[in-house]
């Protein structure tokens, strides 16, 4: 009965709770995102339970107390470079990093801001418009529209120009993961890499024999098993670490999501894989897709889902087109639990 109280205090203060078997949806009230705009389209958290929401118009922050604050250019006096915020990563530290599309890339731990810019970088930082990162130890790997970088301690590697020419299929990079072995795996709007630090290996339809579903790359994910998810702009893929590709693309359990573009890809601590594609989100688990749309419940009001991160109780937050929905399964509301 304690969780139900919670719940239901918090949503009088900011949301709507909507009831829909076997699961209940609340509502962040639109007016917690920065000029009530709907679009997000990141979200990241630490471990003390404090949260964070991407949008076109900025950024908010909600602590574990549910106090919210935005954060605009104007609104930290230029310390957020671009409102435009693209990607986001939470470091051991609970520092949260901020990629932008032209402002580099932003950092703000504990109310102190940073900002890495090509010119205050001497070009380590090769382009501001970043895309993609991938925070892994004391590693802030980058990627942006002009290669990629590697942030370590206070020193750049940069990775543009004639050290990914013939490396990189194309030097836009829209992903960046890190598998357990501490292989970087690139995704470019021309196929994907395997960067083990010295050789580079790459993957296209062609090459995998299809396996690889488009060369266009939206996301990667890591998951528990050390497999490689593979986001693409017609569908998504999995490549096992024995180097089985599995193409989802045709698999009828995604219905209408099969082949369309794949917005993220997320890892629940259950470990089951989330991935937002054009038309709503899906959860893989047990070998299983499970389908969650506008068709399929009363929470998610648009078929733009572009983000989902599982929260501590078990809920699961969905950034969509028109705000955030937040999904609580059943026995949060158990009165018996």
């Amino acid at each position: 009965m304690k969780k139900w109280v919670h719940i239901s205090a918090a949503c009088a203060m900011f949301c709507v709770l909507l009831a829909a078997a076997p699961y209940r949806w609340v509502l962040m009230d639109m007016q917690r995102l920065p000029g009530a705009v709907g679009q997000v389209i990141a979200m990241a958290h630490d471990d003390l339970g404090n949260k964070y929401f991407a949008t076109p118009k900025g950024l908010t922050f909600i602590d574990k107390s549910d106090n919210f604050q935005i954060f605009t250019r104007s609104a930290t006096s230029g310390a957020l470079a671009s409102d435009s915020v693209t990607c986001l990563g939470v470091d051991r530290y609970r520092a949260l990093w901020i990629g932008t599309d032209g402002g580099g890339l932003n950092v703000y731990d504990n109310g102190r801001w940073k900002n890495y810019r090509r010119d205050s970088t001497h070009n380590g930082l090769p382009d501001d418009r970043v895309l993609a990162l991938a925070v892994d130890k004391e590693d802030r790997w980058v990627g942006t529209r002009n290669g990629f970088a590697l942030f370590h301690g206070s020193v750049w590697t940069t990775y543009s120009g004639d050290r990914i020419s013939g490396r990189l299929p194309n030097r836009v990079v829209t992903a960046i993961a890190v598998d357990s072995s501490g292989n970087k795996w690139i995704g470019t709007i021309g196929g994907l890499v395997k960067f083990t630090g010295s050789t580079w290996t790459q993957y296209t339809v062609q090459s995998t024999r299809g396996g690889l579903p488009h060369d266009g790359i939206t996301y990667l994910l890591v998951d528990s098993a050390n497999s490689i998810w593979v986001g693409t702009q017609a569908g998504v893929a999995r490549l096992d670490r024995d180097g089985k590709w599995t193409n989802f693309q045709t698999d009828s359990r995604l219905k209408e999501l099969a082949k369309e573009v794949v917005y993220s890809l997320s890892l629940s601590p259950a470990g089951d894989v989330w991935a937002c594609i054009r038309g709503g989100s899906t959860r893989f688990r047990n070998n299983n897709w499970e389908l969650f749309t506008k068709n399929t419940t009363t929470g998610l009001l648009t078929r733009y889902i572009y983000t989902v991160m599982a929260g501590p109780e078990g809920e699961i937050w969905f950034g969509t087109e028109k705000g955030v929905a937040i999904m609580y399964p059943p026995e949060v509301h158990d009165e018996d639990n």
